[in-house]
């Protein structure tokens, strides 16, 4: 995604921009009251020119966060609904706080790789936003990959191999991976395993509002390619992870307490940097405007 100017809006937006390829600071934007349909016009077109979206220096307000998200499309409620925040079940609480009668946020001590949110649902979902409650002094950054310039930058070779291809994207895969590298982690339960059976994804998807094709790559998440051996689809996988994330595709974001950051889940990717859980708190807060078939 370039970097460049926003798309031609009828209050443009102050930008500053992050990454090499994508990403924008905005400046004097609220997300607090009744905010005309302009202003969230404004802001869904700067997501879309831009990818990431980064604004800063907001109050610690769930109920205004839920707000805000659900102005940019119906939100979707996470499967993991024991780590919900308890009075806004639209928000997943992420990081290693917990409070006796409260919160209880979702933590996991392994490495964690490159992933779309929802990748895992039939429709994933459109866009994240990630509100950062409780920060560590060092690590626990969140990392941003443009899947879009990667894919358009791929060899011609690649992406006529990858044209048509699909994988499967399966919460039973990520949970095992999970429990591999957190010890004490529970399996997924039956219940939900029904709710969430495996679907299949493509490897390359067209932005349903920009046109532009990404790289939908999920190692953790990704049970297998369809129509190629074990071996050959993880072979491809990481193939494609190696080009997708080169540093010029990426974005790391150190975290200030009370920035916002929105992703467009249909052209990025991204994780996070471990940080010393027993000596530092982190803690934030997701919410997740769903996808549309």
């Amino acid at each position: 995604m370039s970097a460049g100017p926003l798309l031609d809006l009828a209050a443009p937006l102050a930008a500053r921009p992050l990454g090499a390829t994508f990403g924008a600071e905005l400046t004097d934007v609220r997300i607090a009251g009744d905010l005309p349909q302009a202003e969230i016009d404004a802001v869904l077109d700067a997501l879309h020119a831009h990818g990431v979206l980064l604004l800063r220096n907001l109050p610690r307000d769930p109920a205004a966060q839920v707000a805000f998200s659900r102005r940019l499309g119906a939100l979707e409620l996470h499967s993991a609904s024991a780590h919900t925040h308890p009075e806004h079940p639209e928000i997943f609480c992420v990081g290693n706080v917990e409070e006796p009668g409260g919160l209880k946020a979702n933590f996991a001590t392994g490495v964690e790789q490159w992933h779309a949110d929802s990748s895992y649902r039939a429709v994933p979902s459109r866009a994240s936003l990630f509100y950062a409650a409780i920060v560590p002094p060092e690590g626990g950054e969140t990392w941003l990959l443009d899947a879009s310039t990667a894919y358009e930058e791929l060899p011609a070779a690649m992406q006529a191999r990858i044209e048509g291809l699909r994988a499967v994207h399966d919460l039973n895969t990520l949970a095992e991976w999970n429990r591999r590298h957190t010890p004490g982690k529970a399996p997924l339960s039956e219940e939900t395993r029904r709710r969430f059976p495996p679907v299949s994804q493509p490897l390359v998807r067209v932005h349903p509002v920009t046109g532009r094709r990404s790289l939908l790559l999920c190692p953790a998440v990704i049970s297998r390619v369809e129509g190629l051996s074990q071996a050959e689809g993880e072979a491809l996988i990481a193939a494609l992870m190696r080009h997708a994330a080169q540093e010029r595709y990426v974005y790391r974001h150190r975290w200030r307490v009370g920035d916002l950051v929105i992703w467009d889940n249909l052209a990025t990717l991204h994780t996070a940097s471990l940080f010393d859980h027993t000596r530092y708190q982190r803690l934030m807060f997701r919410t997740t405007v769903a996808g549309t078939a």
